[in-house]
This record gives structure tokens, sequence and C-alpha cells, in this order.
């Protein structure tokens, strides 16, 4: 959003409500929409004793209005999980408050505190609290909140009922409803033969157009109500689809995100793609004709029992037929479900290397590898259209088989039912009844043979969300930020051990050293002995498998890693910056920073003049593709003041001189002198004019630290060994 963009047309309330906290007004709050007045009145009850920046990153953002909707989320994601208790006011349990009482006219109202005959209560209307009973005018809907913040359960804990169990629990009475609302439709369905055979047998012997006329109508009412409830369960299934949708979406995508990074940082960006796009499988078939199919297939057993009624023996046709579909799908799902998940792999690679290729162009051009590349991706792309030719065979056969078995079956409901109607044992009403009654039944058997294969994938998925959500993440909010408040900078590091994987060589093997608070420290040794490893265990990105790293005598391991995180700026090698403009990328590490923060920031990375000289300023877009217009020791400055951009004794520097050019490196070399005494700063770096600069030199050799100390002898070690 450029600076033109802001001062054209306001901002949403949502930005209005971030600019209050960064300005801490809080006035904002009450000058919009009741439920943005309620907010702090109710959090305040509810006993929240947190902070600013948690509050700015649970709001809505870009939200026009502040409605229900985004209070109750803005809650959830501070740990407050919310219930509706419709009722009048005078009715709410007193053990429900603090709570949120919406009136049937929509005023807002937070209930304090029951006082017998009396409410204490916050009136978002006046602003003000108050004593008595209010007049609500009917019912309302009471929310009560439930703090759900000091629940840590360990993944065997929660792993007692799987994730997807309690997702279907949650729905379970939209389900009932959607089974009672698929049983009423069949029922009415019956209709429709009943009528035909009724007429066949009936009218037309009698010559009663009359009785025609009144059955067709009644039949056309039937009908119509059928096209109704049908039109409601579809609305309503595609509700559920969407929630479910919703929910698998961003349930998943927040466990990934509050995963230890060793879970995720060694599977590339396309596997990882790949897996999000299978829980897109469920909603598919939510959305499609599975679930609709899943819904009728259990009531068939209505046409069954009316054409045991009417035609007595002709039931076992379709009884039969349902076992053979049984036995074939179980038979052929396996192989297809092969096939698919062949093509599955064959496609994911495919589309791998396209983005290698995408992401690595210039590379490719540079070695002048166009045709080798170009050789690759086309035994990739053969593999992929084989083996989608194979499982477009195989879903071809279970197809030509379903309707083999679907056309056979009703040739012999037609044909059995033929020699009834001569031997006088069937009408030919009931025949043509009996016609329709088992192709209600096949239709849906044929669906459901044929939709057996996605159930497969569906169960998968959802066996594969179900571990996922197992998976113990970073964040418990214990609130351990409060023994971060006054941090002085002291590091300790006490024999830690690390490695990547049981089967691979320790990364860091007894490292041991301590940093007093302001130190300027440069970890230096050969490619591969440990230093990032090493910058990243401090930062709690990964944790010791033995030994103890200590932030001002503080075991991290006491600390939630996301507070850690908050309290230890990090500036990684390989440097991102995400598509949106300077100031929101620097906000990412502080949402309260105000424009004074940002550009004191940027003033302590030293780039304050050239961002401040662009044509947009501090609403210059960045991220994606523009980054690479910017020169490196810019973006460098730029991750630099995002680290900063928040209050912090410790900073950590991974290689910052790697892409750097002469005159940034000496602009960088500066910034790190000013900041001596001021942070406690370790560096990863091979330079030797870096190493020079540092109070005291680290140098690492196959995991272990084997020097601490001057930093010259570290130089002068570093240029024996390239000699």
């Amino acid at each position: 959003m450029s600076a033109t963009t802001n001062t054209a047309r306001p901002l949403p309330f949502s930005e209005q409500l971030l600019e209050g906290l960064r300005n801490e007004d809080l006035s904002v709050f009450g000058s919009g929409p009741p439920f943005a007045a309620a907010l702090l009145p109710l959090l305040k009850a509810l006993g929240w004793s947190s902070f600013s920046r948690e509050l700015a990153e649970a709001l809505p953002h870009f939200s026009e209005d502040f409605d229900l909707i985004d209070l109750r989320n803005t809650l959830a994601s501070l740990g407050y999980e919310s219930q509706p208790h419709k009722r009048r006011l005078q009715e709410v349990n007193p053990q429900l408050y603090p709570c949120l009482y919406v009136c049937r006219d929509g005023h807002v109202l937070v209930l304090l505190e029951h006082l017998g005959d009396r409410i204490r209560y916050y009136d978002t209307r006046s602003g003000k609290e108050h004593e008595d009973m209010p007049q609500t005018g009917g019912a309302g809907t009471a929310y009560a909140f439930t703090d759900i913040s000091h629940k840590t359960a360990t993944a065997d804990q929660q792993g007692a009922e799987g994730w997807s169990k309690r997702l279907v629990r949650r729905f379970r009475g939209l389900l009932i409803y959607l089974l009672s609302m698929t049983f009423l439709i069949n029922v009415i369905a019956l209709a429709v033969p009943l009528s035909i055979m009724f007429i066949y047998d009936k009218v037309i012997g009698s010559r009663s157009p009359d009785t025609l006329i009144y059955l067709l109508a009644g039949v056309f009412i039937v009908l119509s109500i059928d096209f109704g409830l049908r039109q409601l369960r579809a609305r309503l299934l595609g509700t559920v689809a969407g929630r479910i949708d919703y929910l698998i979406g961003v349930e998943t995508f927040k466990q990934l995100l509050y995963m230890p990074p060793l879970f995720t940082e060694r599977s590339s960006v396309a596997t990882q793609l790949s897996r999000l796009r299978q829980f897109d499988g469920v909603r598919d078939f939510l959305t499609g004709n599975g679930a609709s199919v899943l819904l009728e297939l259990p009531f068939g057993i209505l046409s069954i029992i009316i054409i045991g009624l009417i035609a007595g023996p002709l039931a076992w046709v379709p009884v039969i037929t349902l076992m053979i579909y049984l036995v074939l799908g179980a038979s052929l799902a396996g192989p297809l479900c092969r096939e698919q998940q062949r093509h599955g792999m064959a496609k994911a690679g495919k589309q791998s290397m396209m983005l290698q290729t995408l992401e690595g162009l210039a590379e490719i051009k540079g070695a002048a590898a166009e045709t080798t590349w170009a050789e690759r991706f086309r035994e990739t792309s053969g593999e992929n259209a084989s083996a989608a030719y194979k499982a477009a065979f195989t879903s071809a056969v279970v197809t030509s088989a379903g309707q083999l078995i679907m056309g056979l079956s009703a040739l012999a409901v037609a044909g059995w039912g033929t020699f009834m109607v001569m031997g006088g044992e069937l009408s030919i009403g009931g025949l043509i009844a009996v016609m329709a009654l088992s192709w209600r039944i096949l239709s849906p058997m044929q669906s459901a043979y044929l939709n057996i294969p996605q159930a497969r994938q569906i169960l998968k998925s959802l066996q594969q969300i179900d571990q996922l959500m197992k998976i113990d993440t970073e964040r418990y909010n214990n609130h351990s930020a409060r023994l971060l408040s006054n941090l002085k900078g002291r590091i300790t590091v006490n024999r830690i051990a690390f490695r990547y994987a049981p089967d691979q060589d320790p990364a860091i093997l007894g490292a041991s050293f301590s940093i007093e608070p302001g130190e300027l420290i440069v970890i230096t040794g050969a490619t591969g002995s440990g230093k990032s490893t090493l910058l990243k265990l401090i930062a709690g990105m990964y944790q010791p498998q033995a030994g103890a790293i200590a932030l001002d005598n503080i075991d991290i391991r006491q600390i939630d890693a996301t507070d850690l995180r908050r309290s230890i700026a990090y500036v990684p090698q390989d440097i991102k910056m995400f598509h949106g403009t300077i100031a929101q990328n620097l906000r990412l590490n502080n949402g309260l920073a105000n424009r004074e923060d940002l550009e004191a920031a940027l003033r302590e990375a030293g780039i304050l003049d050239e961002v401040l000289s662009l044509p947009e300023g501090l609403e210059t877009r960045i991220g994606d593709n523009i980054t690479r217009h910017f020169p490196p020791g810019f973006i460098h400055g730029l991750a630099l003041a995002r680290a900063l951009v928040r209050p912090t004794p410790v900073l950590l520097l991974d290689e910052p001189g790697a892409s750097l050019d002469m005159r940034t490196d000496h602009i960088l070399m500066r910034n790190l002198k000013r900041m001596r005494g001021k942070y406690t700063v370790i560096m990863v770096s091979h330079r030797p004019s870096h190493i020079r600069l540092a109070d005291r030199a680290i140098y690492m050799h196959q995991g272990s630290v084997k020097f601490v100390g001057d930093p010259e002898k570290v130089v002068a070690h570093l240029m024996e060994q390239q000699a």
C-alpha cells in the first residue's frame, strides 16, 4: 500500500486499531463498532495480563469492520475459546461471568459480575460501567470464554483421540441433521415409483382421469418438496464442507508454523506444498458427489424393503449387486490407488523441477546447461505422462466394470420381473415400480464403488492430518516473556551436543563457552564445522540433545520458543523479504512499531537515507522478484533493521558479509563497532577483518570448540591453514 493510497482513503478499522496500539491511543477501540469497544473491557475482566504485541498480532488484518466473528477470532488467537448460550439476560448462569452478551436489538454488553438482582456490566454504547438490570427486550446470546492457553498437553495426550475425530464430533449435530434430512428425502422419493405402480394397476384399469389428475398433482407437490429439501441439503453440506476445509487449512498451516524448524526445513518447498494439497481432497470429497452418495447409501435399505414387499425375491438382485461391488471395489481399489499415487509423485516431481528451473534460471544459463536441463525435464515429463496413462487406464477399467455390473443388474431385474409378470406373480405397474426403485439403489451403489479410491485417499489424508497434529509445537502460551523483561544478554553454553538425525555424525559435540553482556563475539572455522548450527541452537531454532544453553542464567528450555526469539534478534545467512512494503516487512518482527521505531531501526542498520530516498520510502514494494533489483547490501541492511526494530539485548548474525561488496562491508563494520557494548553480538564469519573487530573469537572444528580467546591468534591460525 503506497503512501498516496493511505492519504486517499481511510485505513480499514482493523488497521486503525493497530495504529492506536502503536501510538498507545486506546480510545480508538471505543470509537468504532460495539464489538471493538467490548474487546478491552472483556480482556481486562478475563484477567488477560499479556502484552500489546500479542493483541496486535491477534487482531484481524484489513477488516473494514470489527464484528462478532472478528472479536471471537481475536480472543481465540489469545487463547480464549468461546461458546454461545442463547437465553434471557436474567437467565445467564453467573458461572459464565465475565462474558459477552449480545441483545436481540444488537446492543452489546460485557457482563462483569452478578450481584443478585443487579448486574455489573460494561455498556458499549455509553462506554461506562453500570450496576443495574438492563432492559434487553427479550432473549439474547451470551458468549462465555474459557482460557485454554494453559493447556500444554503432550503429543501422547493429544493423540488419545485423533484430531479428525474431534473435528467430526464438532459437527455431530449438523451431521445428524443431514442424515435426518436424507432419510426424509428418501421416504418422499418413494412416492414416484409407487405412484407409477398405482397409475398402471389402478388408474388405467378403471379409466379414471380425475384420479390421475389428483395423483399427478400430489406427486408434483411431493417432487417440489423433494427439490427444496435437496437444495437445502446441498447448501448445508456446502456450509459444512467449507467450514471443515477452513478448519483443516488454518489448523494445519498453524501447526506447520509452530512446529520446530527441524521438522520442516529438511523437506523441499515442492514436497511440503504437495502434502498440503493432499488435504484439499477432503473439501473436494465433501463438495462433490462423494458426500451425497455417502449420505444416500445407508437409506437404500428402504428401497430394498419396498421391492421385497412388491416383488418378493427380486430384492435379492440389489443385495447381490451390492456384494459384488464390495468385492470388486476391494480388489481393484488397491491397484488404482497405487497408480494414482505414482502419478501424483511423478506430477509432484515435474512441478518440483519446474520450480527449480524458475528459481535457478540464471545459474542454468550461466552454465550453458539449457540442453542438458531440457533433456532432464523431457525425461521427467515422460515419467509423468506414463504414470498418467496407467492411472487413467486403470480408472477406465474400474469404471467400465462398474457400468457392466449396473447394466447386468438392471437386466436381471427386468428379465426376472418379466417372468414374474407372465407368471402372475407381479403386475406391470409393480415391475415398473421395482425397476425405478432398483435404479435408485444401483445408482448410488455404482457411485460409491467408483468413489472407493477417493474415500481411501481421504482416510489417508485424515490419518496424515492426525499425525501432523500430534507433533509437539514450540508454542505453549506459558507467558515466559515475564522472565525475560530485564535481560542483560549473558549467554552460557555448557557441553551441548546436537545431531540432525540418529544416523548422522554430531553437528555439535561438547561445545562450551560463555559470553558476557555487550561483547562482540565472532565464531569461525571451516565449512561444516557447526557454526551456523550453533547459532541456531542459541536462537532456539534447534534444541540440544545434551548439555544446556542459558540466557542470563535461565535455561532456554524453560522459555517459550516464541518469547525466546522475541528476546534474541537473529539475521540468517539466506535472507528472505516477503511480498509487501518495506514497513510491512520490518513490522514482521514488531507489529507495534510506529514510523519513528522503523526509522530508528533503519538508522541503526545504516540504510535510513537509502530507504527515504526511494520514491515511496517506507511504502516501497519489496519481495518476490523485486528483491533482486536491490543491491545485496541494501537487502542485508533491511534484514538487520528488521532484527533491530524490536528492542533486544542479543543480536545473532550468520555470515553477514557473505554477499556484500567492499562499500557495504565497511558500513557493516562501522555498524558493528557502534553496536559493541550496546548489544551482545554473536557473528559467524570467515573474514579476517570481521574477526579482528571481535572482543573474542571462537574457533570451531568438526563440531567442537577448539579455541576461545584472542581474535589475532584465530586469524593467524586461519592464515596458516590457507597457506
